[in-house]
């Protein structure tokens, strides 16, 4: 599965482009892999966070809605 740079991972920090992060590893439209190097792409370099974070996003642990409000723009 090709992950599209432009389309995601375009390092706003919204809420809005968090929360279609979120629901793209929520629903499987990219691996947790596929996010965790999106993140590093944003110059985040949070490697092995960025994992955990996928993991719970998929899992259920972490919700779509609290991942977006943990952002720092509300736009």
């Amino acid at each position: 599965m090709a992950m599209k740079k432009s389309k995601m991972f375009k390092g706003k920090e919204t809420k809005a482009e968090e929360t279609k992060e979120a629901k793209a590893v929520k629903s499987g439209k990219i691996s947790v892999a596929q996010y965790a190097k999106g993140e590093a792409s944003e110059g985040k370099g949070e490697g092995k966070g960025a994992v955990a974070r996928g993991k719970a996003l998929k899992s259920g642990k972490l919700s779509v809605k609290q991942y977006a409000n943990s952002g720092k723009k509300t736009k």
